[in-house]
Formats: C-alpha cells, structure tokens, sequence
C-alpha cells in the first residue's frame, strides 16, 4: 500500500506581497515556510502557470474589506499599463489578475513563458488599452483562446456568450493566454486569438478544449494592434474626423456633459415610493448621525449603506438632516420612473447633473449614450428626469447630452454680467449646443435655416441610425460619439424630434389597442391592477412556435393572475435599448423587488398610487408596444449616411 507524502514545494504566502522590496520573512513562526520561499526567489524562473483570482475591489463599503496595496507591484503597473492608457479612469488596472500578470512578466525577466486562465476583460477594455501595448511590446508571441461568458451582458449578446465556463460564481468573460518571451525576437509581439464561437453551453466549451490539446496549434486569425491598442474591435480611421459631441474641442457640439447619477447606495435613494424613500434615508440619516455623535460605526447593512464619501463627512462631524425639496423624480431604468433622493451628501457622484436640473422646476432635455467601454451595445434615449448612470443596464454607464444649463445669478461674490439667457427663479438657463457647432452646421448646409434645435435633434436622429451604430460599433465601444455632417440633415432633423418626442412623452402615447387591455377592475383597482413580486412572464409557445425553435410566444404577456394581454407585435421587439428590447425593460422592471442587503422593499405598485393611476402599469405597457413601433417606423425611414467629405 503507498502512502500518502508531503509535497516539500509548498509555500504559504500572499505572492505579490512576498516579492516586494519591504517584505519581511516570518522566521519565528513558520521557518521552514520561508525557508521555501527565499529558495524560490533565488531561482531563475522561466515558466509561470495559473489561474489567479479576479478582484478589482470590495463590492461595498460595509464589508470592511479594501484590496491590499503592493507599492512596488502597482508602481510598475502604473509606469508601464496605466502610463500609455488614453482612459481617463485606470484603477482597473490593479485587478489581481491583472496585477499577476505583471508579476509573472517581472518574473520570468526577459525570457520564459506566462500560461494564464483569467478574466478576459483586457482583450477589449477601455481600461486596458496601455497595458495591451505594454504586453505587445513586453513579449514575443502572444496565444489568446477566448472562452468568452460574459454574462455582464444581456438578451442577445448575453445568449452570444454562452455557459459560464467556471459555473455559477463566473460572470466574467474568461480566457486562456500564452504569453512567450523570446530574446532572440524583439517585438512587437504577434498575437494569435482564437474565439471559441457563439451559443455554446459550459459543457460544450469545456468539451472544445479538452480536445484542443495544443493552444498552438488552433485554428486562429493574426492580431495585428492599431495605434490606440485595440486588438479586438478596431476603431476605424474616419471617425475621429467627425465633429466631438463632447470635450476639449471648440468645434464640439455640446458644450458641457455630466455622467449620471452613481448613488453608491440605490436600495436607499432610490424607490416607487416618496415615503419609502423618505423613511430610509431618514432611517441613514439617524445612523450616521449616531456614528458623528460618537458612537462606534454599525456596518448593519440594513441600518446604512456606507460608501467613500459618506466616511468622508464622517471625519468632519455635522450631523446630517433630512431635506424634503431634495426629493425629485428620476429615470432610472428605460421607463422607470422613480423617486429619487438628490442630495449631494448621499448621493456618491451626483456628476453635474445640479448644473443641468438645479431644482424640479428647471427642465431640461438629456440625451443619455452609451459611455466608452459599455459592455451592451450603443445606446441613445432622451429624458427630461434626473438620470442614473446606468439607464441601460448591463454594465452600460452613461453620459447625458444636455440641451441646456443653469448658472445661478447673484451668487455672492459674483457679478450679474447681463448674460443671455432666460432667467428661472433665480437661475439662468444657458443654450448648451455651441456658437462654434451651430457656426458649422449652418456653413456646411447654407439652404437651410439651422437653428440649435435642429442641431440637438440632429444629433439625436443620426445616433439612431442603424448604419451609424453599425459602421461604427467597435468606435462607440471606446470613444463617446463623434457626429458626421451628412447631405440629409432636415431628414435626420425631423426625425429626431420625432424620436425624442416619443422618447420624453411616451406616458402620454396613445396605449397600443391589445387584446385583454380593456379588462375592467374587480374591487379594489389599485389591487386588481397590481403586479406581483414575480416578473411579467412571455406566454407558452405554440406548436407551430416550438417547430420553429421558439422557446416563448411574444405576442402574449401573462401581467398578473388576473390579466394577460396578447396581439403583441413581433416587429415591436425590434426597437432595443441596450441588450432589451423596450418591452423587455418593463418586464424586467415592474415587479415588487426586495434588496437582499438591507431588506428594502421597491413596490412600483406605489408608483400608481404616486400618480393617481391604477392603471399605470398596465397601460405603459401598452403604450412602450406603440413607442416601439413608431420609433422602428421612424428609424427605418432613415436615409443611408451620406458623409459630405471634409466639412
């Protein structure tokens, strides 16, 4: 019989931290650990193997629970990845996969190989174009086999994805990556990417490479990077001639921008509900002012939600109180309006949103897009609310295009210069298209009388363009819009003031005509027309349905077990916001949802009661199947992009 013996290479560390220069061996209590570990050191490492975690940060503030620095090893991140980024933001860059990738590049010197399974978010990121030119440059030859998953995604794409290759806990795209350092050939590297395909399940991707055998050998296409780092999804040349919606250029379009609002706290901010909002907020506002007053700090999750800057006003001891004109109304999600609490003491990032809508009085028109690096794809979508930085979901931030600004006159201190502008109780409201733009536009299409209208609701026409989001995908993935001048201006004109006025009023659309809308109510009709705390549900397929490898009947809607509609439009699935369609937000909406940290309950029944309306619900359903037929007719009667060259 054998037995079992130790296995004398093995060693307890933390590996980034026992290679920094400050690291000190614990030679009392585990000698012959260190032992082991200083022999390793001192080897010549060629070869470097793994599977290291992936963790950019703690998922909350409450947990107590902030990532380790490394100085030495985030140093070399620092002059190498993040130095020859263009993002504005890098501190993804200090993800431990990422980190063990520097690490084992150090290691290994300028000869050896680094075989990894890790996240695969460098392949495509925003965040990683610097370190993709580093590792271009750092290595030989480069072996990418994408096992893809991402599951940051939604609806199509998500599907595209497939199973998740570590199961349950694996949202992340995942990757396996050879990585070759050859004296003998300088670089740059030759990248050779394989992509493991579309709809395949955990099992049937697991399969694949089982019987791969060799990375070397897979059929793959040769990457060769442009001049931004891009390996997949390159940007095309003609696109950065175009005007900027937004930035440092004076040709730019809009003057100012705001990314929406990041609350670092939604459950609490956020709700169907004034009062619910209220009591919760109240109910943050007397913890935080115990923890002030001098008592020890509760990470009770249902207490408080705790974030960087509420830590902040912590250390400077005033108490907080809770202000009522701060309660106002906000989009949250495509269609879903909520309660919001916009107070720059709780609210993590208000971004300049109090520059746009100061207070509840001061209207506005946004334009929410997709921001660089938005893992669904380009989205555009007007709104007159307060918007949240996620309007399309699935990992989609925002940056909003506003129409106007506010400055507040009589600031003290300040002079009253006269500026143009109308003035709203207290506040001037500011054009926020730009003299120089409109100077463009009106150069460039000198038979029309183009007003600053016409150019914001060109811009909102054009981004609609299928052949505009097409053509220029992998671009809007890593840059924010930049806007052609084409020979169809009025068309595109018109057509977004017809999109924007479905998109800003689509509570006042004519309801599509649906089979069961018409249902009168049983008693109560604010509990008749009630949804549950399950999803809307898509009815069972019909024979001919499963013939025809459909899986669910779309033109039937089960609302509640009291109501289903049907004669839903299959063409109405077309108009997408992000991975959804727009029928598909409301479903994934409108239901009782219950936050799993602090226990809070969001009733969107409580926005019916909010409005005066039972029939809230039920009806908007109704009315997004309208908005997204008339939105498709809109969209599909848009001309091809006739770009004027050079204007």
């Amino acid at each position: 019989m054998t037995r079992d013996k130790p296995f004398p290479g093995l060693i307890l560390t933390d590996t980034f931290q026992s290679w920094e220069p400050d690291d000190r061996p614990d030679l009392d209590v585990f000698p012959e650990n260190n032992k082991r570990l200083e022999k390793l050191k001192s080897l010549d490492i060629r070869v470097v193997l793994g599977n290291p975690p992936y963790s950019v940060g703690q998922d909350s503030t409450n947990d107590d629970n902030a990532n380790e620095s490394y100085p030495a090893l985030d140093d070399q991140i620092r002059t190498t990845y993040a130095a020859q980024s263009s993002a504005q933001s890098t501190w993804k860059l200090y993800d431990s996969y990422i980190r063990a990738i520097k690490w084992a590049s150090l290691r290994i010197k300028n000869q050896g190989v680094v075989a990894y399974v890790t996240n695969g978010g460098f392949l495509d990121a925003n965040s990683a174009d610097g370190m993709r030119k580093a590792l271009a440059d750092e290595f030989t030859t480069i072996y990418v086999y994408n096992l893809r998953g991402n599951q940051r995604t939604a609806g199509e794409q998500s599907r595209k994805e497939g199973g998740k290759v570590f199961g349950g806990g694996s949202r992340a795209t995942v990757a396996i990556t050879l990585m070759v350092k050859n004296p003998g050939r300088p670089g740059p590297a030759t990248i050779h990417y394989t992509d493991i395909g579309d709809y395949l399940t955990r099992e049937e991707k697991l399969a694949k490479v089982a019987s791969s055998e060799d990375i070397i050998a897979l059929p793959s296409i040769t990457i060769v990077p442009n001049e931004y780092g891009d390996w997949l999804g390159q940007r095309r040349e003609d696109f950065p001639t175009f005007i900027p919606a937004v930035g440092e250029d004076p040709q730019r379009i809009f003057d100012t921008q705001s990314r929406g609002l990041t609350t670092g706290r939604d459950a609490w901010v956020y709700n169907s509900s004034r009062a619910s909002v209220q009591s919760t907020v109240e109910r943050t506002l007397a913890t935080f002012n115990e923890v002030v007053a001098g008592a020890d700090r509760t990470n009770d999750k249902t207490q408080i939600a705790w974030s960087g800057s509420l830590q902040t006003l912590v250390s400077r001891g005033h108490p907080l109180k809770y202000e009522a004109s701060e309660m106002r109304d906000a989009l949250y999600r495509p269609f879903f309006r909520q309660k919001v609490y916009f107070d720059s003491n709780l609210i993590e990032r208000p971004a300049r949103l109090s520059a746009l809508m100061p207070t509840e009085i001061h209207r506005n028109m946004l334009i929410s897009v997709s921001a660089p690096g938005a893992g669904a794809p380009f989205t555009a979508l007007a709104t007159r609310w307060l918007p949240d930085i996620v309007i399309p979901g699935a990992g989609n931030p925002s940056h909003m295009l506003p129409r106007y600004r506010y400055e507040r006159i009589n600031e003290p201190g300040m002079l009253d210069l006269g500026s143009s502008g109308e003035v709203v109780d207290g506040y001037r409201r500011i054009d926020n298209i730009t003299d120089e733009a409109l100077k463009r536009f009106s150069a460039a299409y000198q038979s029309e009388t183009v007003t600053k209208d016409d150019v914001f609701f060109y811009v909102y026409g054009l981004l609609h363009s299928p052949e505009y989001r097409d053509t220029y995908a992998a671009d809007l993935k890593k840059m924010l819009p930049r806007i052609p001048l084409v020979r169809d201006f009025r068309v595109f004109a018109d057509a977004g003031r017809e999109l924007s006025d479905l998109h800003l009023n689509y509570e006042t659309v004519e309801p599509y005509p649906l089979d069961g809308l018409d249902v009168e109510p049983s008693g109560d009709p604010y509990a008749f027309f009630a949804v549950g705390d399950k999803k809307m549900r898509f009815g069972r397929p019909t024979a001919e349905q499963k013939a025809a490898g459909k899986r669910k009947d779309r033109s039937t809607i089960h609302y509640n077990d009291r109501i289903t509609l049907s004669g839903i439009p299959e063409d109405a699935y077309r108009y997408m916001l992000g991975s959804r369609s727009a029928i598909e937000w409301i479903i994934d909406r409108y239901y009782i949802k219950t936050d799993k940290a602090s226990g809070i309950v969001n009733d969107p029944n409580d926005w019916s009661r909010e409005v005066g309306d039972p029939r809230y619900i039920l009806d908007l359903l109704a009315r997004i199947v309208t908005v997204s037929i008339e939105t498709n007719k809109t969209v599909d009667n848009l001309p091809a992009l006739d770009i004027i060259d050079g204007a």
